[in-house]
């Protein structure tokens, strides 16, 4: 009787596969209303932010709890960098670093995002980017503009 002999070898190496690519850094911005007695809506949330100096560009969700009755839905931004107030000046996205503006005011949940690129020089010190969410309402409301400031970082030379 013969016996079979494996050739295999048990500990040979095995290909290695890549690890997945991490998602980027992303920061999430819970918003909700509230209504005073003259009908004005005030957007409530803490969107201030640091991102570190040669952290990732940042990808930031903005998510609207609205509970005033006057469907309030995002309308648009406005960001500036170089700003230690807010709101930024003039209108639209004057800013180098809020990229990939985006909104969602179908059904009930309202959605936002942008992503913050960090790619300022790191060696300036950190650069305050000032951005203002826009919304609008019924017309039996007034709704107040949402208009925090990140501190970016910065990117940092290798």
């Amino acid at each position: 009787m013969s016996q079979s002999v494996d050739t295999h070898a048990p500990n040979a190496p095995q290909p290695k596969l890549c690890d997945p690519p991490k998602p980027p850094p992303s920061h999430t911005v819970a918003l909700s209303t509230s209504v005073d007695g003259n009908n004005s809506i005030t957007i409530v949330g803490n969107g201030g932010w640091t991102v570190p100096a040669g952290q990732a560009a940042t990808h930031f969700n903005f998510t609207l709890s609205d509970t005033s009755g006057a469907n309030v839905q995002f309308a648009g931004l406005d960001t500036a960098d170089n700003m230690t107030t807010c709101p930024p000046p003039g209108s639209g996205n004057a800013s180098g670093q809020i990229v990939g503006v985006t909104t969602n005011n179908n059904g009930p949940n309202k959605t936002a995002s942008f992503t913050d690129n960090n790619s300022n020089p790191s060696t300036n010190g950190p650069m305050n980017v000032s951005y203002q969410w826009n919304f609008s309402c019924d017309s039996s409301h007034t709704v107040q503009p949402f208009d925090p400031i990140i501190s970016n970082g910065g990117r940092v030379s290798s």
